[in-house]
């Protein structure tokens, strides 16, 4: 693997980072944020749900997106470590990404947990 990968690879994640949060300004536009009830990480309690409504199908959607951009950030990071050396630039950008990405994951959680999803008008 060299390093000419890890750059467009690195690029396809920004790329779809930025379409996974295009993707949540969707859902929080159309009010779908309740789509999976209360439940987190499951969708209505499960997981994948089999029945879904419109909105459903929409924060589901979300989520699955998310998980997958939470994982592509994970295996940058261990991709920059990997092959650059210590102090790299890329090790830095990578490794504060992924901790983004985990800030991310644990407000997305607190929002369905406490119920402040749909049609709540915060900033988040």
């Amino acid at each position: 693997m060299s390093q000419a990968w890890f750059s467009r690879y690195a690029w396809g994640v920004l790329v779809w980072n930025i379409l996974v949060a295009l993707w949540g300004a969707y859902v929080r536009a159309t009010g779908s944020g309740a789509g999976c009830g209360s439940h987190w990480p499951t969708c209505n309690g499960e997981i994948i749900p089999r029945t879904p409504q419109v909105e459903t199908l929409i924060e589901f959607t979300h989520r699955a997106t998310s998980g997958l951009a939470f994982l592509s950030v994970l295996f940058l990071a261990l991709l920059a470590f990997r092959l650059f050396p210590k102090g790299h630039p890329a090790r830095l950008g990578s490794g504060a990404a992924f901790l983004f990405m985990i800030t991310e994951s644990l407000v997305g959680a607190s929002l369905v947990l406490f119920g402040w999803t749909a049609h709540n008008v915060s900033a988040a």
